[in-house]
Protein backbone atom coordinates (compact mmCIF):
# COMPACT_ATOMS: atom_id res chain seq x y z
CA UNK A 1 0.00 0.00 0.00
CA UNK A 2 2.65 2.24 1.07
CA UNK A 3 4.51 1.76 -2.59
CA UNK A 4 1.33 2.42 -4.40
CA UNK A 5 1.43 5.91 -2.41
CA UNK A 6 4.50 6.81 -3.17
CA UNK A 7 4.19 5.93 -6.85
CA UNK A 8 1.20 8.02 -6.89
CA UNK A 9 2.89 11.26 -5.01
CA UNK A 10 5.63 11.01 -7.44
CA UNK A 11 3.76 11.13 -10.54
CA UNK A 12 1.80 14.07 -8.74
CA UNK A 13 4.70 15.78 -8.61
CA UNK A 14 5.93 15.13 -11.55
CA UNK A 15 2.91 16.52 -12.87
CA UNK A 16 2.69 19.72 -10.80
CA UNK A 17 6.51 20.43 -11.72
CA UNK A 18 5.03 20.47 -15.63
CA UNK A 19 2.53 22.31 -15.09
CA UNK A 20 4.88 25.03 -13.80
CA UNK A 21 7.16 25.03 -16.28
CA UNK A 22 4.77 25.25 -19.07
CA UNK A 23 3.11 28.25 -17.01
CA UNK A 24 6.10 30.06 -16.90
CA UNK A 25 7.04 29.14 -20.27
CA UNK A 26 3.82 30.92 -21.16
CA UNK A 27 4.65 33.86 -19.25
CA UNK A 28 8.05 34.24 -20.63
CA UNK A 29 7.21 33.17 -23.89
CA UNK A 30 4.38 32.42 -25.53
CA UNK A 31 1.46 34.74 -24.33
CA UNK A 32 0.34 37.77 -25.71
CA UNK A 33 1.66 39.94 -22.84
CA UNK A 34 4.61 37.66 -22.44
CA UNK A 35 8.07 39.39 -21.29
CA UNK A 36 9.61 37.94 -24.72
CA UNK A 37 6.98 39.64 -27.08
CA UNK A 38 6.90 43.04 -25.28
CA UNK A 39 10.82 42.85 -25.07
CA UNK A 40 10.88 42.88 -28.74
CA UNK A 41 8.87 45.82 -29.05
CA UNK A 42 10.42 47.89 -26.74
CA UNK A 43 13.57 46.99 -29.31
CA UNK A 44 11.91 48.07 -32.49
CA UNK A 45 10.53 50.79 -30.54
CA UNK A 46 14.02 52.15 -29.85
CA UNK A 47 15.02 51.63 -34.07
CA UNK A 48 12.13 53.49 -34.80
CA UNK A 49 12.87 56.32 -32.59
CA UNK A 50 16.39 56.22 -33.89
CA UNK A 51 15.45 56.63 -36.96
CA UNK A 52 12.89 59.43 -36.64
CA UNK A 53 15.56 61.32 -35.19
CA UNK A 54 17.81 60.59 -37.97
CA UNK A 55 14.96 61.86 -40.50
CA UNK A 56 13.91 64.82 -38.29
CA UNK A 57 17.58 66.06 -38.90
CA UNK A 58 17.88 65.35 -42.46
CA UNK A 59 14.76 67.23 -42.86
CA UNK A 60 15.35 70.17 -40.68
CA UNK A 61 18.91 70.07 -43.22
CA UNK A 62 16.74 69.81 -46.42
CA UNK A 63 14.34 72.25 -45.12
CA UNK A 64 17.50 75.54 -44.37
CA UNK A 65 18.73 74.23 -47.74
CA UNK A 66 15.04 74.97 -49.52
CA UNK A 67 14.70 78.31 -47.51
CA UNK A 68 18.70 79.53 -48.64
CA UNK A 69 17.37 78.67 -52.20
CA UNK A 70 14.51 80.68 -52.21
CA UNK A 71 16.34 83.55 -50.14
CA UNK A 72 19.72 83.55 -51.40
CA UNK A 73 20.34 84.17 -55.37
CA UNK A 74 24.54 83.79 -55.51
CA UNK A 75 23.12 80.11 -53.78
CA UNK A 76 20.31 79.53 -56.26
CA UNK A 77 23.54 79.86 -59.08
CA UNK A 78 25.55 77.82 -56.76
CA UNK A 79 22.66 75.01 -57.24
CA UNK A 80 22.32 75.28 -61.08
CA UNK A 81 26.11 75.13 -61.72
CA UNK A 82 26.22 72.15 -59.92
CA UNK A 83 23.52 70.82 -60.92
CA UNK A 84 23.88 71.41 -64.63
CA UNK A 85 28.19 70.87 -64.26
CA UNK A 86 28.32 74.31 -66.42
CA UNK A 87 30.63 76.59 -65.00
CA UNK A 88 32.35 79.70 -65.97
CA UNK A 89 35.81 80.20 -67.97
CA UNK A 90 38.45 79.86 -65.27
CA UNK A 91 36.41 79.04 -62.26
CA UNK A 92 37.97 76.56 -60.47
CA UNK A 93 35.28 74.09 -58.89
CA UNK A 94 35.96 71.37 -55.92
CA UNK A 95 33.78 68.80 -56.06
CA UNK A 96 33.41 66.81 -52.89
CA UNK A 97 31.90 63.01 -53.08
CA UNK A 98 30.90 61.41 -50.03
CA UNK A 99 32.81 58.47 -48.97
CA UNK A 100 31.59 55.19 -49.16
CA UNK A 101 32.21 53.71 -46.09
CA UNK A 102 33.75 55.90 -43.04
CA UNK A 103 34.41 54.59 -39.76
CA UNK A 104 33.50 57.78 -37.74
CA UNK A 105 30.77 57.91 -39.20
CA UNK A 106 27.85 56.11 -37.81
CA UNK A 107 25.36 54.44 -41.27
CA UNK A 108 21.36 55.77 -41.18
CA UNK A 109 19.21 53.15 -39.83
CA UNK A 110 17.73 50.78 -41.90
CA UNK A 111 13.89 50.49 -42.81
CA UNK A 112 12.35 47.45 -42.54
CA UNK A 113 11.58 45.07 -39.52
Amino acid sequence: MKTQKTKNKTLINIVYFLLFVLIIAWILMMGNNSFFKKWKLSQKAKKTEEELKYLSAQNDSLKQENKRLHSDPEEQKLHVKARTGIYEKGETVYIFKPAEKDSLKKDKPKKGK
